[in-house]
């Protein structure tokens, strides 16, 4: 069995559900070279993309945690301090 007897594709607008953006998006992504495709032919043939290619896209765009010096991760209830209108601060409660 060759890998496209096992392999499943997906539409552009498949892959754009999938990631939460626009078909556009998903467009410039294989255009960068991200995401592999596949097109039909004629100049308005299908496009497709392999759900490995996807999955090998999340992989690579995946973070653990924060990047080094970016930071400490945001707290519950540490947005700063609180401005009124005029921008006075508001006395701690």
């Amino acid at each position: 069995m060759t890998e496209l007897d096992t392999d499943r594709f997906l539409t552009v607008q498949e892959v754009a559900g999938v990631l939460r953006v626009s078909r556009w998006s998903v467009g410039r992504y294989i255009e960068a070279g991200a995401l592999e495709a596949i097109k039909g032919d004629g100049p308005n043939g299908s496009i497709r993309i392999p759900l490995r290619s996807l999955h090998a896209y999340i992989e690579a765009h995946t973070i653990a945690g924060f990047e080094e010096g970016r930071g400490d991760p945001p707290r519950v209830g540490d947005a700063g301090p609180v401005r009124g209108p005029g921008g006075d601060r508001r006395p701690d409660p």
